[in-house]
């Protein structure tokens, strides 16, 4: 029993250490081969994603020293003697420095005595207040502002690798709460404020919806107006008064965006500077001037309503009337202006406008009938799909924001069945169309003016040239008649005339004053002779005249007909 015990053990043993030693070679074999394989799947995958990223951060942060939109020529560093030359007259510097707001700072929590003030969903981006008499001394997008400029991250570690500024809403939520109650920034935020309000009942998701599209727009609007408070501030150290739309269109060199840091970025040198070379890059100017061509195109502002949304707009027209307005009645009044454009003479705040309440007006009244007055009646969503192709880049083309989502029908149920009898939908213009058409339209004005006048030139041309005719003509009837006279011998001659003198000029050596003065005169019929004029029988008489003194100078003066006749004989 010991020894066939142990001759299996042994056995044992060695089959364990054989296939101990062929798992080996196997195992390394099968561990390079699947390591190499996913090795190379996973760097490609990797690398590609890094890459992307990389390069998506790099023209994103613009430069953390590396980046190759970096312009070297760009100076960093103040120069040693300062010289302000300003760009046009009215940037000269004045006596004193403009009034300048302080930082905004938020009420403090204790002392906030509208906690409980409800805010109810209006559509998908706006909010509106419970009871409309009570309001805020401070009203929510105030609130929300400060919350998110107190809580602004900075630079923020990315999860795919690399650092950004947090540039935009979603950055937010990228960055950790540093007193750790909450996941992220974006956490804190939304809780913060809504320790200042309260959700409406029922609607506490939709609330938090509405609540992060307010954030996004807030975040990209942050950073664009601490920009242009940046050359604000930068000139009113110098005494320079600076509109906000010179502001916009001003951009400066690093240095002197670097001495006016915004208030949010606060000591945080590192951000700022990150911000500052992106605000300086090439593509920046490139995404700025395309702005400003966006701006032109649109022809003015996009409604008159100021910092206070169409929303809250509409909830205070209630209260002071007591009687709700109409959507559509008063987003067009949004639209238009109080005074004519003093260029254009248009009431409109711009061409698209004009646009959007033109087509919504047609659909309204295709479907409802010619007499249907969409001003007065109920706003009708399905209209406003028809009117502007629907949800287009996510937002309707009239009134959106304040309506509810979930009541927008898309294309698709709204095409399924429809005949050819009933409107149909419409394709939304952009503002540079509307651009185009409107120079198109200008060109045909012009070419339609330049038309008239070459018209208007051509029956001038030919008035003239029938009252040339009917001159010269004249002037043979003239001729004629002179012929006549002075073939025919006058009363009292010794001996009629046989011999006509020369016609004008050759016949008078110099112009006589009275003969000028009566040329100069408005021709009018003559009374006395058919078809002669009253100017042409002065001249006759003013020739007669002229005549008989030459004979007179001869004979020492004679009388009438008889005298002139013989002095022109005689001469």
């Amino acid at each position: 029993m010991m020894t066939r015990s142990s001759g299996v053990g042994r056995t044992r043993r060695t089959v364990r250490s054989t296939v101990g030693r062929t798992r080996r070679p196997v195992g390394r074999t099968v561990g390079r081969t699947v390591g190499r394989t996913v090795g190379r799947t996973v760097g490609r995958t990797v690398g590609r994603t890094v890459g992307r990223t990389v390069g998506r951060t790099s023209r994103r942060m613009r430069g953390w020293g590396v980046c190759p939109e970096l312009d070297p020529t760009l100076v960093w560093s103040p120069p040693v003697e300062e010289v302000y030359v300003a760009a046009e007259e009215r940037l000269e510097p004045r006596d004193k420095k403009p009034y300048r707001r302080g930082i905004t700072k938020l009420p403090k929590l204790k002392t906030w005595a509208f906690r409980d003030v409800v805010l109810v969903p209006a559509g998908k981006s706006m909010f509106k207040y419970g009871d409309p008499r009570r309001k805020p001394t401070r009203e929510y997008p105030n609130i929300l502002g400060g919350i998110i400029r107190k809580h602004f991250p900075g630079i923020v570690n990315l999860p795919t690798g690399g650092r950004d500024v947090a540039w935009t809403w979603k950055h937010y939520s990228y960055a950790e709460d540093p007193s750790g109650k909450y996941g992220n920034m974006q956490e804190r935020v939304v809780r913060h404020f809504w320790k200042y309000f309260k959700r409406a009942e029922g609607k506490e998701i939709a609330c938090d919806v509405i609540l992060h599209e307010l954030c996004r727009v807030r975040v990209t609007g942050m950073h664009y107006e601490a920009r242009v408070q940046c050359v604000r501030d930068w000139h009113a150290e110098r005494k320079v008064w600076m509109s906000k739309a010179d502001c916009r269109d001003t951009l400066m060199a690093p240095w002197q965006y670097l001495q006016h840091p915004p208030q949010y970025v606060g000591e945080d040198r590192a951000c700022f500077l990150a911000m500052v070379i992106w605000w300086t890059s090439r593509e920046y100017a490139r995404k700025h001037e395309e702005g400003k061509q966006k701006r032109s195109e649109m022809g003015g502002g996009s409604h008159v309503l100021g910092s206070k949304n169409l929303a809250l707009t509409l909830q205070d027209e209630e209260v002071k009337t007591g009687v709700a307005p109409n959507l559509f009645g008063f987003f067009q009044k949004s639209k238009t202006r109080k005074e004519p454009h003093p260029e254009t003479g248009s009431l409109w705040v711009n061409d698209l406008a004009e646009g959007q309440c033109g087509a919504y007006r047609s659909k309204f009244k295709d479907k409802h009938g010619e007499d249907a007055d969409p001003t007065t009646e109920e706003f009708d969503v399905e209209v406003a799909v028809l009117a502007g192709q629907g949800k287009k880049g996510g937002r309707l083309w009239i009134a959106d924001g304040l309506v509810d989502p979930s009541t927008i029908p898309s294309l698709r149920q709204i095409r399924r069945g429809r005949t050819s009898e009933q409107p149909r939908v419409e394709t939304r213009p952009r503002a540079s169309d509307l651009a185009i058409e409107k120079l198109r339209a200008e060109m045909e004005e012009r070419e339609r003016r330049h038309q008239e006048e070459q018209m208007q030139m051509q029956q001038q041309l030919r008035e003239n040239m029938q009252m040339q005719q009917q001159m010269l003509q004249q002037m043979q009837q003239q001729q004629q008649m002179f012929q006549q006279m002075f073939m025919t011998s006058p009363p009292g001659s010794s001996a009629p005339s046989t011999s006509c003198p020369p016609m004008f000029p050759h016949f008078i050596p110099t112009p006589d004053p009275a003969v000028m003065a009566l040329l100069q005169q408005a021709p009018s019929q003559s009374p006395l002779t058919p078809g002669l004029t009253v100017n042409n029988t002065g001249i006759i008489r003013s020739l007669q005249q002229f005549l008989g003194g030459q004979g007179d100078g001869g004979q020492g003066g004679g009388e009438g007909q008889g005298s002139g006749g013989q002095g022109s004989g005689e001469g």
